[in-house]
């Protein structure tokens, strides 16, 4: 019979084993996630580029004629015209407007003409 030095050995190294492969498999999927992350991002990115293009030259050529030329379906360039944030041009600032102290130069000629007699 195993005495409870040899139990709690035999569950240490066990439990060692599936640590070390629990870990392995941790980082193995952190990293393939990151990276799937990353390249998610860059096809957003090639996306809005293809929109972009599509939509800036869409009075010389028409989505059909792409799909034909670049063997790729038109369905497809469709959903990334469809899908593509427009681009915003940068806000102008609002230039201050001024304060109304002073009486209008208008209202100050009527009232001069009707306080004369």
């Amino acid at each position: 019979m195993a005495t409870t030095d040899d139990i709690a050995r035999r569950v240490k190294e066990a439990d060692s084993s599936r640590s070390a492969k629990r870990t392995k498999a941790a980082l193995l999927v952190g990293e393939l996630a990151h990276e799937r992350t990353a390249v998610l991002q860059r096809l957003t990115e090639i996306d809005q580029q293809i929109g972009d293009v599509i939509i800036d030259n869409n009075d010389v050529i028409a989505i059909d004629e792409l799909a034909a030329f670049t063997e790729t379906p038109s369905a497809d360039l469709e959903q990334i015209v469809s899908a593509r944030k427009p681009n915003r041009g940068r806000r102008k600032r609002r230039t201050a407007v001024p304060s109304m102290t002073a009486p209008d130069a208008a209202d100050s000629v009527a009232s001069q003409e009707i306080d004369t007699p």
